[in-house]
This record gives C-alpha cells, structure tokens and sequence, in this order.
C-alpha cells in the first residue's frame, strides 16, 4: 500500500511540474525580449595606439537592417561605393538584435555593457543622453520603419514620430510615411547641411523575417536597398559616408543569435579624402569609435573602442566578440550537471534503465531542427502539445515525440524489477540536473522567480527554452507510465483462489 501511495505522489508531482513547466517556459522567453540585464564586463578586444578618423563637415551614415555579408557582395551599387574606400568586415557582438545593436553603434558600448539586449518593441524612454548624435546639434535620423529603435538613440529630430506619448513603441500614420513620405524625408536630410544624418532602411530585414535569407522577396528587397543607397549617396557626394548593417539572417529567416554568419556583416566608410583600403574582423565598437572621430563625439570612458587603424591592423578572431562564460558560472553548471550523471549512475541497476530517451531527443531535435539559437524563431515560439497536430507549424517538439516511448518503456519495465525511487532517479536525475545547469549559466534563476531581468547568454538562453519542453514531455510520460503500473498492480491481477477448508468433524 505504501509503495502504491508513494507512486501515486510521484505521479501527480511529475504531472504538475509537466503541467506547470510550457507557461514557465513561455514567461522564461518573455523576460528574454522584454527586459534588460545586468551590464557587465565587456569582450577584450586587442588594445594599441594608432590615429582616429580625421573630423568631417558632413558625416552620413545608412543601416540596411538585416542585410547578410553573402548578399551585400552580390549589391552592385553597394560593392562598387565600398571599392572606392575603407570596406571592412564587422562583428555586431551579442545578441544580434537592432535595438541593442544601435545602442552600441550609438554609444560605443557593446551589449553586455549597456544591458540592453533584446527590448522587443520597447524603446528608451527617455533616449540615450550621451550618445554620438545626442552630442551633435541638429542631428537628424530618418527610418523606414519600427521608428522606437532611433527614437531610442538620442537624434534632435528623429522621423517617423510616434503615434503618441502613450504609445512610443507605434510610428504615427505608418502606412502612409513607408508608401509615400520616408523615401523624400531621407533625400531631405542627407541633402541637408546637418552634420550628422542617418538613414535606416528596414525592407530587407521585414523579408528576412518573413521569407528567409534565402528567398527571392529577400534578394529583391536588399536590390530596392541598394539603389536606394545609390541615389542617397549621390545626393552628398562630399559627404563621409558609413553604409552598415546590423545583423545577417539565417537562411530560413531569423537572427538574435551568435553565429558567426548572422553576427559579421560588411561595413563600408567612403569619402573625397578617404583613400581605398580593406581591413580583418573588427568590432562594431569601433565603428562607433570612427563616427564619433569624424563628427568631433566623445564615447564614454569604459568604451573599449579603438581607432580605427589600430582595429584594422589587429584583427579579432571569429568569436572573439562573443561574451564568455563566467567562471564562477561555468565551474557551478558543470558541478550541477556531474550530479545529475552521479545520480543516474546510482539509479541504473541495468543499462536499459538509463535516459535514453533524454538522450535520443536531444539528438533527434539537433537532428531535425538544428542546434537551438536565439536566431531561431522555435526558440521562442508558444508550443501547445495540441500544436503537433498542426502540420503548418514547424514545432520543436513534433522532432522529439519518437524519444517519449523509450521513456515509457523504461520506466514501465524498470519498476517490474526495481523499487520506484530507483526507477525515477534513473529517469529523471540527468534531464532535470541538465536543464538546472543550462538555467545556471544563463544566469535564468532570478526570472523564473520573477525578477524583471533578461537572462539572454550565448547558446544556453536558447538551450533553456529547448530543455523546459523536454523535460515536461519527458516527465509527463513518465508519470503516466508510473500510474498506469501502480493501476495495473493493483487492478490487473487475479485474487488468488482461497484455499479450501477442511470440513469441521462429525459432520
């Protein structure tokens, strides 16, 4: 009785936590896009002594959002400009997300610094106080579109306004200024005597999103983008011009994350006195770093900017913009995850008993899916098990439903010859130390207990998301196997024939 009682607990505490874990999950990639984190230390980046930029009377800088390095080079106005001066291969750092990436444009401060990492939809309010163009006078920025990110930044005058005080995050009239207005407004203020203008261009970035890097919407709208920065640069020719971008996409569509093709895009600074020349890996900081140079700007004290030639005689290696791992951190997660295979090693009195359906969906979603990222849409996705009966949706979880019946075996024919607390820790001590280890390194804790803090790291963010949902599967089904036993045990067995008395005597 106390074996069926126990299990009957187990049952229904697993259930619970298969219950309770998608909407922690869901609340868990909420905080991701919506808050900010705590700054922190920057990447080191190889320090040395060399000139900056020489002032100019008129600096213009274009950001066509989303535009990858692989279509940049295919760009014929945009390759022949970048052939005329400094062309230069740029690491965005992490995450790569618009709105951080133009805060460390803007700043010279990366991501980590800042702590503004994701903000989906919710700009600074107020803007950056110290940013380069809060620094110009009659600084002057004109967006396609998603207006919040260079309201968030700190221009004079920044178009499209919003709608209103209440609503800073929705661009007033937007069907109208992207139809007919914005295009005019950027001629206007590139053509302008400001000293800085700044020309966003969103349409390539909208179809990335939409149809992927590699659909024909994707290359038609980044052919739009460079004419229109053909016909922009003609309208200054005297001026300094940066043409950048701020992220790549995946070839599905998608970005956010820290591979390296999403991350490292072409950038290319142009101008009468700037002679034709090429340079490795540098980091967007110090682009920012030349921007501030040539508008007379000074970047805050913990900026790890460098002059530009000194950036380009010491390149960054392909990870180097990528924040590690603290230490403490890592030695914690690792610790964690050893107790976990500790545990299991305890649990298995016979192989067939150990996680091998954790192990199996892993596989199958790497497999399937891919490695998760923070580039990829699954990631942050709200996924009901009902959702895998919709075949429209590509769905993390349809890629590991064939690991649940080796769960479901194990446990089964585990507790036909081993106690129930054996069977569950064989089950369970790996999985859940796993994703207590991915949640430790991503620094998660604090959110899943309500703090309003983004727990954005490279890879484990992602891997958080991944793990949350196979545990709960995986935990379901192990408690339905568990009670389905402790029913059958119970139910499904003969009473056994009592045995005949002897007739009393003297009958």
């Amino acid at each position: 009785m106390r074996t069926r009682i126990a299990a009957l607990i187990a049952g229904g505490a697993l259930l619970a936590f298969a219950y309770v874990m998608p909407g922690a999950r869901r609340q868990f990639m909420q905080d991701v896009i919506s808050w900010d984190e705590t700054p922190s230390e920057p990447v080191a980046l190889p320090a040395g002594i060399g000139p900056g930029m020489t002032p100019a009377p008129r600096v213009r800088v274009i950001l066509i959002d989303g535009l990858a390095e692989s279509t940049a080079e295919t760009l014929p106005s945009w390759s022949a400009l970048c052939k005329r001066g400094i062309a230069l291969r740029v690491d965005v750092g992490f995450p790569t997300v618009s709105l951080p990436v133009q805060v460390s444009l803007w700043t010279g401060r990366t991501q980590q610094q800042t702590g503004i990492v994701f903000r989906s939809d919710r700009p600074l309010v107020p803007p950056l106080a110290n940013s380069i163009p809060a620094q110009v006078p009659g600084s002057r920025v004109v967006a396609e579109s998603h207006g919040y990110i260079v309201r968030s930044v700190g221009f004079a005058d920044a178009k499209p306004a919003a709608i209103d005080a209440e609503h800073p995050a929705k661009d007033a009239d937007i069907e109208t200024w992207r139809e007919t207005a914005w295009l005019p407004a950027a001629r206007e203020a590139v053509a302008s005597d400001a000293r800085l203008a700044f020309v966003h261009v969103l349409r390539v970035d909208t179809w990335g999103h939409r149809k992927g890097r590699d659909s024909d919407e994707y290359r038609k709208a980044a052919s739009e983008a460079d004419a229109i920065v053909a016909e922009l640069v003609a309208l200054a020719p005297d001026a300094r011009w940066f043409l950048l971008s701020d992220h790549g996409h995946l070839a599905r569509g998608g970005h956010g994350g820290e591979e390296p093709f999403v991350r490292q895009v072409q950038h290319c600074i142009i101008g009468p006195d700037l002679a034709p020349a090429s340079g490795g890996l540098v980091h967007l900081v110090d682009i920012s770093r030349a921007i501030a140079d040539s508008v007379g700007a000074t970047l805050d004290r913990d900026s790890r900017a460098r002059p530009l030639s000194v950036a380009m005689r010491l390149p960054l290696g392909i990870d180097d913009a990528v924040p590690p791992l603290p230490l403490g951190i890592g030695a914690l997660a690792i610790f964690v995850v050893a107790l976990g295979i500790t545990g299991s090693m305890f649990g298995v009195r016979r192989w067939w008993v150990a996680p091998w359906w954790f192990v199996v969906a892993c596989m199958l979603l790497v497999f399937v899916r891919g490695e998760p990222t923070m580039s990829k849409p699954m990631v942050y996705a709200r996924e009901s098990i009902l959702d895998v009966f919709d075949f429209d949706r590509r769905l993390m979880l349809r890629s590991w439903l064939a690991a649940l019946p080796i769960a479901a075996a194990s446990t089964w024919f585990g507790l036909a010859r081993l106690p129930l607390w054996r069977v569950l820790v064989a089950q369970l001590a790996l999985p859940l130390t796993v994703l207590a280890a991915s949640i430790t390194a991503c620094a998660g804790w604090d959110a899943l207990f309500g703090a309003e803090v983004a727990p954005v790291v490279p890879h484990y963010t992602a891997y958080t998301s991944a793990l949350m949902l196979i545990t709960a599967h995986g935990s379901a089904v192990i408690a339905l196997s568990v009670l389905a036993r402790t029913a059958h045990s119970a139910f499904g067995q003969r009473r056994r024939a009592e045995t005949p008395r002897s007739a009393p005597s003297g009958e």
